[in-house]
């Protein structure tokens, strides 16, 4: 049965060290004249429709048209990112690239399930040339869901692959809870990476149906991904 592959992208694939956060604060900053806006706020897992939108509305900034405050922040926030990226630096974790060479030989291209707009996606992924390596996506511009990521992303591939958008046959690699749940939800299946905040065996509680310590583990999570 051919698969639907689709990836997180922060402490999934790589860690970017603060660099999103920082942009956010600056953008803030830069926009509203408020410092440090993003103290105390939980990234993970959510879309940065979610958050940024949160954000404002917590700090009171939302205005009339929330719709149009929320793209001056995200203009912003693009401005600064990659000024950050270049001053906090990041890593590729291990195991990813072995891995995508497999299931792109596999299942003939990939995509994201990422909260990450999608132009902050390709600057994120760009810096360590990764970018390249995914043929489409569902990006957290307009939904706080993360199921209509995994949708977006099956429709993307199902169109590059000629193939039919059943999300059943999605399967979707993440670091949290909501990365795994997104999946499961829609009869697909999550599998669990534990180079973000969570065990394997907190991902594995929330339904994943494998979870590794991290993405060296290649043959397992191959099989993993067959089922």
């Amino acid at each position: 049965m051919h698969r639907f592959i689709l990836f997180d992208i922060d402490l999934t694939l790589v860690r970017t060290l603060g660099a999103g956060r920082e942009a956010v604060d600056i953008a803030f900053d830069h926009v509203f004249g408020i410092k440090d806006a993003s103290a105390g706020w939980a990234f993970d897992g959510k879309t940065d429709y979610h958050s940024f939108r949160a954000l404002l509305e917590r700090h009171g900034v939302a205005g009339t048209d929330l719709d149009l405050t929320y793209q001056r922040l995200v203009g912003g926030y693009l401005t600064a990112f990659p000024s950050t990226m270049a001053t906090k630096g990041g890593l590729v974790f291990p195991g990813v690239i072995a891995l995508l060479d497999a299931l792109e030989a596999r299942y003939g291209a990939l995509g994201l399930a990422t909260g990450n707009v999608e132009r902050g996606a390709a600057l994120k992924l760009g810096r360590f040339g990764l970018w390249e390596r995914f043929s489409g996506g569902g990006f957290g511009e307009w939904t706080a869901d993360r199921a209509d990521l995994v949708l977006d992303g099956v429709t993307a591939l199902a169109r590059i692959l000629g193939q039919e958008p059943d999300a059943t046959r999605a399967v979707v690699f993440g670091d949290t809870p909501h990365d795994v749940q997104s999946a499961v939800r829609l009869g697909g299946r999550g599998i669990g990476v534990a180079t973000g905040r969570y065990s394997v065996e907190e991902l594995l509680a929330a339904g994943a149906s494998a979870a590794f310590p991290d993405l060296t583990h290649l043959d397992a999570i191959l099989a993993a991904v067959e089922g």
